[in-house]
């Protein structure tokens, strides 16, 4: 029986999409070069992991990143959270799941900043915890951070179901014995359509 519901943080709570938010920012030409250079760079995921800061990725790329964009990239990379808006049908689906006795935790690969940063996720005030990468410097879909949740709020994998939009990452989820729904379509009746065949809502 599904007790507990986890839910990722971005693509799921809320809109993290470089690509959209890039090309709409810079020209075509930079903007790739910014996705290559930074955000599908190992070093993003470095970050997340909490083992290099915003300045150091910087000092990393200079060399391959525009001199005209330097210093609105530089603020990018220190918080990108202006960028990704709360999706608003999110806050009234957790906010029912909670109502409904759920307990309701947040899985998410995230930089340290996410802690200072997360008043601006209303439906985060519906939570009863949060496992952030950077604080375990592990990451998604690494079968420790899973294992970090469950010790950490001694949940059992059986009872939680898992909301997030990377395949790979409900895989792991799944290899730990967790369920879950890969969220990659953003689409809430969907998931909803899903978790009520399965029982849980």
């Amino acid at each position: 029986m599904i007790k507990n519901i986890i839910f990722d943080m971005g693509g799921v709570l809320i809109d993290y999409n470089p690509e959209k938010t890039l090309y709409g920012l810079f020209d075509k030409a930079t903007a790739d070069i910014l996705l290559k250079e930074i955000f599908r760079n190992p070093l993003w995921s470095d970050k997340d992991r909490g083992i290099i800061t915003p300045a150091e990725i910087m000092q990393k790329v200079k060399n391959r990143i525009p001199e005209a964009v330097f210093e609105k990239v530089s603020e990018m990379v220190d918080n990108f959270y202006p960028y990704m808006p709360p999706f608003e049908k999110m806050y009234g689906f957790v906010e029912m799941l909670k109502s409904k006795g759920y307990g309701i935790y947040l899985l998410s690969n995230a930089s340290p900043d996410f802690h200072e940063r997360r008043i601006g996720i209303p439906a985060l005030s519906f939570f009863d915890g949060v496992i952030i990468s950077a604080d375990h410097k592990l990451l998604k879909p690494e079968k420790e951070i899973y294992e970090k949740l469950y010790e950490t709020f001694s949940l059992k994998p059986e009872e939680c179901f898992f909301i997030d939009d990377v395949q790979a990452n409900i895989d792991g989820a799944k290899a730990t014995g967790m369920d879950g729904h890969c969220y990659y379509h953003g689409d809430l009746e969907i998931l909803k359509r899903d978790m009520e065949q399965k029982g849980i809502i």
